[in-house]
């Protein structure tokens, strides 16, 4: 993985916990000045915020910045891809487009957030299994939202998915 997923992943995988600096010093297994020196990087480069509390600096992920978001969803990319989801999804689905939507996509995950999956495929090859085995990998609950087109779908999903970020597959018009 890249550095930056690296050192941004605990940020990425609750988007609303704050380290101090000797927090995430002693998770990353650095010492606190190289810690310090990274954190202020990032918070420069508007990707954490820096606050004041608990008489310490606080740095947390700035969930409204556009890069982070993107950072964000290209770490769960990364990740599904990495534990085989996404080779999975490909091989039980006939020419799927998959999207990632909700918490994942938006920035806005906590420890307990699902990874909701909408796949809108006209066939479905074979039946839906071995998803627990991915679920304990990422230690999350995977949701699949499945329709045949995007006209199939409820329309106070659609938008949800539409905002979503697309993970394998093209749009296109499906019958």
């Amino acid at each position: 993985m890249l550095k930056i997923f690296n050192d941004l992943s605990p940020f990425f995988e609750d988007c609303y916990v704050q380290f101090t600096i000797r927090e995430y010093a002693r998770w990353r297994k650095i010492s606190p000045p190289t810690a310090s020196k990274w954190l202020n990087s990032y918070a420069r480069q508007k990707l954490l915020l820096k606050t004041k509390g608990r008489n310490m600096l606080l740095f947390s992920a700035n969930r409204t910045n556009q890069f982070f978001i993107k950072l964000s969803q290209l770490y769960w990319f990364s990740k599904l891809t990495e534990i085989g989801l996404l080779e999975f999804l490909n091989d039980e689905f006939v020419h799927p487009l998959i999207i990632l939507f909700g918490s994942l996509a938006k920035a806005e995950t906590t420890k307990n957030s699902d990874v909701d999956i909408a796949i809108i495929t006209s066939v479905k090859s074979k039946p839906e299994t071995h998803l627990h085995i991915f679920e304990k990998k990422l230690k999350r609950n995977i949701q699949l939202f499945i329709f045949p087109s995007l006209s199939k779908i409820p329309s106070n999903l659609r938008l949800n998915i539409l905002n979503g970020y697309v993970l394998s597959g093209k749009w296109k018009i499906l019958p």
